[in-house]
This record gives C-alpha cells, structure tokens and sequence, in this order.
C-alpha cells in the first residue's frame, strides 16, 4: 500500500508520506552490511501501516540501484503456514546458488509436503540455508526478506532464527516485517529473539496529523484542515492504508466543516460482512452488542445487552477471525474491535429496529448517567419531551461543576426532541453557547450559520459574542455583547444577565483592559450565589483585572477568596489558571507552575479546552522563564494538537510565541519561522493576541540580531499596550525595546522612554520588573560612553534576581554586560561574565546565542580555547590568519567572510559601523587582499 509522497531533505520525492525516515534507517542498515556485519531488522506495525509497501520500495531499491545485491525473499501465508518448509522453499527458490563450475548449488527441497520436521531435520536445513548464504555472500551482499514472518510456517521461522544466530561477519542483511497483534502466533523462543537485542526493532508509527495533510494534498490534491486531519487520525489510528481509503472514498466537501465522526472504508464493511456471514449467531450478537456500547463494554454489559449468556465462546471466536478482543488491566477489562473502523461497519449492518432494543438494553446497564441517557435518546427516533426534561436537568447539573461537553451534548439531545419550537430554538442555543465554554469551536463554528437566522434575542447575542471572544474577533464580540445586554432584563432573569456579564469579563481579559474587567465582574457575581457558573468563572478572572490596574495585594486576597469558593471540581480549573497567570506575573513562578500543571489536564473532570489550552500555554511559558526548555517544547508540541483542533485563535498567538522565542535561541530557524508565521494575527484582535504574536517576531528577529526588524515590530506596542499609573502591562517588551533602540543607535529615544518607564508607580516591586529596568539603564548607559555606571546597573540587575531561579533571564542580562564591558575595552571582566553567560545559554541548549557568546569571548582576546588550533589542517587557512590579526578583527573577519554586512557586524557585535570598516582596512592591509570575496577565499576551510 503507497501511502503518498513525501519531500525528503534532499528535495526529491520520497513515495511513502512519513516513512522517510524508516527507509533511510534500512539504506543505513545495509551500507553497514555492505562493510562485513550480519544486521536483522523487524519492521513492526498494525495491517495497513505501510510494511509491505516499505519493504518492496527497499527490495526495489536492491534491485536496481545498489549494486551486487542479491535477493532471497518470502511472504508469509494463513493457508501454507500449515506445511512445513513453506516459507523455506520460497527463500531457496528465489536465488539459487551457481558456483564457479556452473553447478547449481541450491538444497534439496523435500518433494512432497511434509508435516513435521525434527529437530535433527531443522538443523539440517539451516545448516544449508547458512552454506547457501554463506555461498552468495562470497560474490555481494545478500538481502533476505520475510513479509508477514507471524503467517510463516513454524519450521521455515526455526530454520530462519538458527542461521540469523549463527551467521558472523558475513554481509547478510535481514528484514522481516511483523504485525504486533499476531505476534502471539510466533513460537516463544523465536519471538524472543526477534524483540531481543541482536535484532534492530523499527516500528511503523501512525500517521501524524500533519503529515496526513501532506498526503492528502500529494495524492489527492485535498487541503485538510488540521481539525479534519486529526478527525482522520483519531478514527483510523494514524493507519495510512485507511486514511487512504477514506480519503479516496468519501466526497470532498465531508473535509471542509467538522465532522462528529467517519463510517468504514468500504474495504472494512466488506471484511466485517465476511467475517459476520462465517459467524455464529451469538459472536453476531457480541458483535452488534459492542458496536453499541463502545468504550462501555465491558464482560457484564455485552453479556446483558448481547443476550448471551456466556460470550467467552463468542470472544474467542471473534479473536481468532481477527474481529474482537478482550482487553484487561487493573482498572477494568473491555471488549474492542481489532480494527479501527470495525465498530463502525458492525453498527451499519444492524437494522434499526435492532439498534433501537440494543439501545434500550444498554441504557438499562451502563453506570454513567451520561452514556445511560445517550442510550435514551439513540432508542428514541421522535419527540420526547419527557426525556428531553430529563437531558436538561442533567445538563443543569453538569453546568454546575463546569463539565461543559457533557452540557452540550445532553442539549443538542434535548433540541431533537423537542416538539415546540421555541423550547427547540432555546435548547440548541444553549448547546452551542455549551459548546464554546468546552473550547470545542470548531463545531461550535458549525452551527453559527444557525445561531445566526434565529431571531434576535439576548441569548443569541451572548452565544454570537462569546463565539466571536474566544476566536478573537474583537469588534464583533462587543457589538453582540452590548446588544445582549440592553435587551436582556436583570430583574427578570438574573442568571442570563450574569451569563452576558461573565461574557463580558472573558471579554475585559482578553483586552487587558482592567476597568472592564473588574466592572463586569463585579456586576456578574452580584447577580449569582457563590458556587454558581457565572460566580466562578468571574471571580477567577477578576483578580487579573485588579492587577492590570496596579491593584496587586487585592488581585492576591480575591484568588484566597476565589479558591475558599471553589470545589474539587472542573471550575477549580478556572480559578487554579487565573491564578496561575497572576503569580507568574508577581515572580512567584514556582506557584504559577504548580497551577497552570493542575489547571491542564481535563480528562478526569470534565472541564473546558479553552481554560485547559490558556493554562498549557502559560505553562509552556513558566517552563522557559524557569529554564526547563525540553518540558516547554513538549507541552508545545502537544497543546499545539489540541489547539489546532479546537480552532481556537485566541491562545494561539501565547502558545506560539513561547515556541517560536524557544525555537530561535535554539538555532532552528526552519521551526522558528513556521511559529512566527503560526502566531500572526489581523489587525483588529485583541491585545491578548496581538502583544504575544508581536514578541514571536521580536524575538525572533533579535536572536538573528536583526534590530531595525525587531524594533519596527516592538514600536507600535507602545501605543497598544502602554503601562501608565493606572495600567499595569503583562507582557515583558520593554526592555527589549529599550535594547532595540540602543542597537540601532537611538539612543534619545530609548532614554526618554526608559526614564519614564522607571518613573511609573508601582505597589510593589517584582524583582523581574527591575532587573529588566536595571540590565537596559546598563545597555544604554554603556553606549553612552559610561562603562562603570553601566557596570553598576547591570550588576544590579543580576542582584534582582539573586534566590530566583531565572537562568533565561540571567543569560540575558550577563550577555548584554559582558557584551557591554568588551565594546568599553574592560576585556577581563567582559570575558569573565560572557563566560557565565555562555555556560547559561549552553544549559539551556540556546545554540544561538552560545555562538555569539563565542564571537565575543574570541573579540576579547583572552579566551585562546575558543580559537581554532593551527594545526588542524581543515582550519590551517583560518588559523595562519588568524595569527596576524586582533580579537577584534578576528570576530569581524569571521563574520564578513561569511557574507554579513558591515551593518549586520556591527549589530552582532555590538560596534558601530564605521568601527567595522575601519577593522576592514586594516584587516585588507594586513592580509594584502582587496576585497570581501579575497577575505572569504582566505577564510574558507579546506576540504
């Protein structure tokens, strides 16, 4: 099965989207063959997962373009796995033996099927199989290929593991592909040996969701949204042959909007039918029973709803048609099916009057008060009010702990079976407003076409405003809100007046705008009880606003009082992420991290992906500020799936632009760039997105010490995101911004912002806050021609930090010194803290900035261990060079040759301009050349 092409590194085509990488370990593999070394490698991965189309693509490979290759392959089979020698003759036949004489030397083959072999026997036959081999290894290397080895017949698989142990330094390259849920067919001992050490074991793993995007646009010209794709990953398990088969199957636009889920490719109905035609009734019954229980099937639900009384006889008929399984650990033990897709093939084939009693049962049985009333309502074709009732007192309740999927769905139910439009109209709005407090916005996008044609009301508006705040739209979110609620009644209905007001809240935050923030706060908790939705969810936002208007100690008492509020359930989550990003803020980041851990997870509580998101992308930026970068890109990675599920734009900006500083002071620029680009907002949105998606660049642009860029990104946060007496900003920029101006020489400016910036009143003083202060007076200072002021400055900035655990922060503050020190000539004391500096950055992986610190520890002249030896004969034509000029002129040498500007030197190395010609003349003079290019061709290495 080809599942698609994939541009490798080399620019071509590699045909099998995601197993470049696998195919490239077997070239690897072999070329060490080729040396003299016997090498067995398993391919392993579930039917469908591309083993065999990788295996042929290598045989190919051997074939037509390694050279002296020869090929002995086999393919397992259900019917010849009954005879012996089976998969033997197909390896001896495929490449007989022909010595020098011309004789063909291949073993004999038994001449009728033999059913049992003895041991003396197996030994004979590998004895030949290793002097065949042992034979053809003599003229080349040998491939020997095994599909299916668990579908091989017993005494080929003995034959096979005694010569893989026996054969030594011969160029024998094994590989053989195995499926992991047959792996119980292999005999034990050789399938010890098979997962043992002497075997390199490459499993096939699923498609990723990026990567079936890529497939689906190389094979079928489809532009899968990362919602779509992840549908596909999550129905298929990442099987490429299915991902193939439902793409090439079902009509375009099922791509194009959310989907609830997929049916089976036609390939898996026609297995399912196959395998249920040759079933007995009762695995049938097992079979229908499970499809309609899902994840609920456990041994006593199948047996009440299936009917039969005992289904270990159906189970095991079902494991050995490859159809059922029973799965058991210590938490409890479930029937599935083997296949992705199966459930779905097993449902369509019961007929609806069937489906309907199955439900019934299964409603009768399940635990959960949730599953139980799905059950209901699947077993309920019309109207129901009755039951309708019933699905909205659950979902009062589950409103109550914040557990708003659970809402949703138990609405959307309800909107069915409602007779009395109004009530229908009222419950599907309610399950979309649901549906947006769960995060779940691109189905909650599906719906808005309908939420729009209803008419007006103040609960339509609050759902169009809220939809609009968490997907950024700005201008929108407070047209709808303010309509909301001038037309709602506070007296009447106090509850949906708090709702709109909580609305309007999420609203204030994602402005930064305090005042708002508090106000409306405020007006929603006077309308609600403690405990209540609205209550909660705006009392964890109003300690923010508090903040955001230099209210520290308030902001601090109200999350007390907040958490007192709060029970152990999902709307803790609120109040554990709110809090979170005000200690952040306040420099106690061990707490924040502690919250934004605790406010992540949903799965045990139910809970919202939005609060979920916003927490793991605050975590993802403690976990930078705290130096622990392998975590932050982890919790990246896998947020950035969820997100780009959800489709929520509000957090996206936050999230990427960790990734994208993380990805620049790593020196992957590739990754950096695509973060950028990820973290780009329109004008128009909220300053929550805004600032953050300006910092990405910013920050992007200083690691390539590009200042003009970073600084014509950083100005206009001036006027979007100002910090005045009565307006505390969230976001750190201003110190990069002063760092900006200095880099670009100006210098005025940067001192009339600075100075009114130190002006400002502040409550309390954050230690961060002033060793930012601090290290960007030192910048300025210095490049006012004042080194020992600047000196005091930066050292004061490192003081700030002094007990916190800040290596980012203290990386940048030593670099900007020693950097500082060396341009004023203090060449020991600058060495002395670039070295601190490197050796921070260095713990941090920050590759980038480790080079530069190398560039001006090497300008100071003093650190001779980051020169390179002349001797070495690859660097002689740099190191005879290098013995003629300065450090300075040394760094600057190295960065013209290297096709920098003489502005991007002097940014780099923090001179000015006409400091870097003048090093340029004397560095022509001294080496007698004339131009860049002659100084290039001196500093190139030779090959």
């Amino acid at each position: 099965m080809t599942a698609g092409f994939h541009q490798g590194d080399s620019g071509e085509e590699f045909p099998l989207v995601g197993r470049a990488d696998v195919f490239e370990e077997l070239l690897e593999t072999l070329r060490t063959v080729r040396k003299g070394h016997v090498r067995a490698v398993v391919l392993s991965g579930p039917p469908g997962s591309g083993k065999t189309a990788l295996l042929e693509l290598f045989l190919e490979h051997c074939r037509s373009v390694a050279r002296g290759v020869r090929v002995l392959s086999a393919t397992g089979d259900e019917w010849e796995a009954q005879l012996a020698l089976a998969g033997y003759s197909q390896l001896m036949l495929t490449a007989p033996l022909r010595s020098a004489k011309g004789y063909d030397g291949g073993p004999a083959l038994p001449s009728t099927p033999v059913a049992h072999l003895t041991p003396a026997q197996v030994v004979n036959y590998a004895s030949t199989l290793t002097t065949h081999l042992e034979g053809l290894q003599a003229r080349g290397t040998v491939v020997v290929t095994v599909d299916d080895v668990h579908r091989l017949d017993e005494e080929s698989l003995r034959i096979l593991v005694f010569v893989m142990r026996r054969l030594h330094g011969k160029r024998v390259m094994f590989v053989l592909t195995l499926d992991p849920g047959q792996a119980g067919r292999v005999p034990t001992g050789v399938l010890d040996f098979l997962t043992g050490h002497q075997v390199i074991r490459i499993p096939l793993e699923p498609l990723a969701p990026h990567q079936v995007q890529d497939l689906a646009r190389q094979l079928f010209g489809l532009d899968l949204s990362a919602t779509a794709a992840h549908g596909l990953v999550r129905h298929t398990g990442g099987v490429p042959q299915q991902i193939v088969e439902l793409l090439n199957e079902l009509p375009e636009d099922t791509w194009q909007s959310w989907f609830p889920s997929l049916p089976a490719s036609s390939r898996v109905r026609a297995r399912v039918r196959s395998v249920l035609g040759d079933a007995s009734p009762a695995l049938a019954d097992v079979a229908e029973a499970v499809s309609v229980l899902g994840h609920s099937a456990g041994l006593a639900e199948v047996t009440h709803v299936s009917g039969v009384q005992d289904v270990m006889p159906p189970l095991d008929e079902g494991h050995r048609a490859g159809l059922l399984r029973l799965s058991v650990d210590q938490a409890r033990s479930v029937v599935e099916f083997f296949e992705p897709g199966a459930a779905e093939a097993v449902y369509e084939e019961v007929v609806p009057s069937r489906r309907i009693e199955l439900h019934r049962r299964a409603a009768a049985t399940v635990q959960d008060e949730g599953e139980r009333l799905g059950h209901r309502v699947s077993a309920t074709p019309g109207p129901d009010e009755p039951l309708a009732e019933e699905l909205e007192d659950f979902a009062r309740r589950q409103a109550m702990v914040g557990a708003w999927q659970d809402v949703s769905t138990a609405l959307f139910s309800a909107s069915r079976l409602s007779a009395d439009p109004r009530a229908r109209n009222d419950r599907l709005l309610r399950a979309v407003d649901a549906l947006v407090g769960s995060g779940n916005i691109a189905q909650a996008d599906m719906w808005a076409a309908a939420v729009d044609a209803m008419p007006s009301s103040p609960l339509r508006s609050s759902v169009l405003g809220y939809l609009s705040t968490v997907s950024g739209q700005n201008r929108s979110a407070g047209t709808q809100l303010e309509m909301a609620w001038r037309t709602c009644n506070p007296e009447q209905d106090p509850g949906a007046a708090a709702q709109i007001a909580q609305r309007f809240t999420l609203h204030g935050v994602a402005s930064w705008d305090g005042p708002l923030i508090t106000r409306w706060a405020e007006t929603a908790m006077s309308l609600t009880d403690p405990g209540t939705p609205a209550h909660i969810e705006s009392e964890a936002i109003y300690g923010l606003g508090l903040f955001a208007q230099g209210r520290l100690r308030e902001a601090e008492r109200s999350y007390e009082t907040a958490f007192r509020h709060a029970a152990e359930n999902a709307q803790k989550q609120r109040v554990q992420m709110g809090a979170g990003w005000l200690a952040l803020r306040a420099d106690d980041v061990e707490t924040a991290l502690v919250n934004f851990e605790a406010a992540a997870p949903t799965e045990y509580r139910g809970g919202s992906l939005r609060i979920s998101l916003w927490a793991e992308a605050w975590l993802a930026r403690t976990q930078l500020v705290l130096g622990n970068w392998d975590a932050a890109a982890a919790t990246v990675a896998r947020a950035s799936v969820r997100l780009e599920t959800s489709r929520m734009p509000l957090i996206r900006p936050l999230l990427y632009w960790t990734a994208a500083e993380l990805w620049s002071m790593r020196g992957d620029w590739d990754r950096a760039r695509h973060y950028v680009s990820q973290s780009a907002v329109q004008p128009g949105t909220y300053r929550a997105m805004q600032v953050p998606a300006s910092l990405a660049r910013a920050r992007f642009h200083e690691a390539r010490a590009d200042y003009e860029s970073a600084l014509a990104v950083l100005q206009p946060l001036t006027d979007i995101d100002p910090w005045t007496d009565e307006r505390v900003s969230f976001w750190p920029w201003q110190d990069t911004y002063v760092n900006a101006l200095v880099m670009t020489d100006q210098l005025d400016a940067a001192d009339a912002f600075l100075t009114g910036f130190e002006r400002l009143r502040r409550e309390r003083e954050i230690p961060s806050d002033q060793a930012r202060m601090s290290w960007a007076r030192g910048r300025l200072v210095a490049a006012q021609g004042d080194p020992d002021t600047a000196r005091e400055h930066f050292e004061a900035a490192l003081g700030h930090l002094r007990g916190l655990n800040r290596p980012y922060l203290r990386a940048r503050i030593s670099f900007a010194y020693g950097q500082s020190m060396r341009r004023a000539g203090k060449r020991r004391l600058a060495s002395s803290v670039l070295r601190a500096a490197r050796d921070l950055y260095d713990s941090l992986g920050a590759t980038t900035y480790v080079d530069r610190c190398d560039r001006e520890l090497k300008a100071t002249g003093l650190d001779v261990g980051n020169l390179p030896d002349p001797a070495d004969p690859v660097l002689a034509a740099v190191g005879r060079t290098q013995i003629q000029l300065t450090a300075q002129e040394q760094a600057v040498a190295e960065l013209v040759s290297a096709g920098a500007t003489n502005k991007e030197t002097a940014r780099a190395l923090f001179l000015a301009e006409k400091t870097v010609q003048y090093h340029l003349t004397r560095i022509y003079g001294k080496l007698g050349i004339r131009s860049r290019s002659e100084l290039a061709a001196r500093y190139r290495p030779a090959d």
